[in-house]
């Protein structure tokens, strides 16, 4: 599990010191930050967790944002387990991840016979989160007539499966989260107004983590931890100019990118000192531009890599390699049909 509070000089390289101990170590928000395995301790992500424990008693429903990668699943996992209802289930769907014909069925339910290949009742998930949570990942990729239901059933806390003629009531809060500005999406007509402010109340952006690189060297320490026993290395420092370029990279990918770097750094190096010297490329890739031009294609290239490793872990599984960088099917289908189109599907070297 993260600690919050774990203290690594960056520039000394030493990660087997123990932490320092100072009053905001132990302050709730730190231990809560223990308990859901989030790592950090920076000024920004302490605000976020302390809102998200104020919020987290209340029913009312919450929208967390941020860009892919930044930890929003975990902080609705937090909100859930902080709350009223967390002995209810927390029941999470991936928006993203279901086609347009089969979300009604998934969230409401069906009853048998209500289309072909409904061979019997299928309890919904808003039914199996009853008395809980129901996290809602990626809202703004469903369409405007999901919308416009899910809103009806927000309203009145009940509905109809599909098929079905009977009223189910449930007692359901709602997280959702996504990507996207919803802000944005709604004034060009993406999203419903009137679903976004029923679901928007409560806003928790999520920064990226370009912005709070004061939490890097605690993730690295965590990821350290919930990786070094499968790649059986013991690491006892951190190398001082890896670090150095952790701080001063954009990381696109945010916390998620960081954590493929540092499981790749452990795979493919040795010793105790965890650096980067088993991953050449990767260490010429995090080199700061001075050229914003090149800048940009640098971090396209990164991206596309990332992709690409992704589809590799995953088996060319195109929806289990979307979940893995936290992107929905859609985009990246597009981005493999951009890549295709230039012909970089590969690069020197890859399979």
């Amino acid at each position: 599990m993260a600690d919050c509070k774990m203290s690594i000089d960056s520039h000394s390289g030493d990660a087997s010191a123990p932490p320092a101990v100072s009053p905001q170590s132990a302050s709730t928000e730190v231990q809560a930050c223990r308990r859901y395995d989030i790592a950090g301790a920076s000024d920004n992500l302490m605000q976020i967790v302390a809102l998200a424990r104020k919020v987290a008693p209340t029913s009312a429903p919450v929208l967390v944002t941020g860009e892919s990668g930044t930890g929003k699943e975990l902080i609705s996992s937090m909100i859930h387990g902080e709350s009223n209802r967390s002995d209810g289930p927390f029941v999470y769907v991936n928006c993203a991840a279901i086609s347009e014909s089969l979300l009604e069925s998934e969230l409401f339910g069906h009853e048998r016979g209500a289309f072909t290949g409904a061979h019997e009742r299928r309890i919904g998930h808003f039914e199996r989160a009853h008395g809980g949570t129901l996290l809602l990942d990626e809202i703004s990729e469903t369409t405007p007539k999901f919308q416009a239901e899910l809103l009806r059933v927000l309203e009145q806390q009940d509905f109809e499966r599909v098929g079905g003629a009977q009223t189910v009531s449930v007692d359901v809060r709602i997280i959702s989260t996504s990507n996207r500005n919803l802000a944005r999406e709604v004034r060009h007509g993406r999203f419903r107004k009137d679903l976004y402010y029923r679901l928007g109340g409560i806003h928790l952006f999520l920064p990226p983590l370009r912005e709070r690189s004061g939490d890097i060297p605690h993730i690295v320490r965590h990821f350290v931890d919930l990786y070094a026993s499968e790649t059986n290395r013991r690491i006892s420092k951190f190398d001082a100019k890896m670090m150095e370029l952790f701080e001063q990279y954009d990381w696109p990918g945010n916390v998620r990118q960081l954590r493929n770097v540092v499981r790749g750094s452990l795979i493919l190096g040795e010793g105790r000192t965890l650096s980067l010297e088993g991953m050449p490329s990767l260490g010429a890739e995090l080199q700061p531009e001075v050229e914003s031009e090149s800048s940009t294609l640098q971090l396209r290239e990164i991206e596309r890599r990332t992709i690409l490793e992704a589809l590799r872990r995953t088996r060319r599984n195109q929806a289990k390699a979307a979940a893995l960088l936290g992107i929905s099917d859609r985009t990246l289908r597009d981005k493999l049909r951009k890549y295709k189109d230039a012909g970089q599907l590969q690069t020197a070297g890859e399979a």
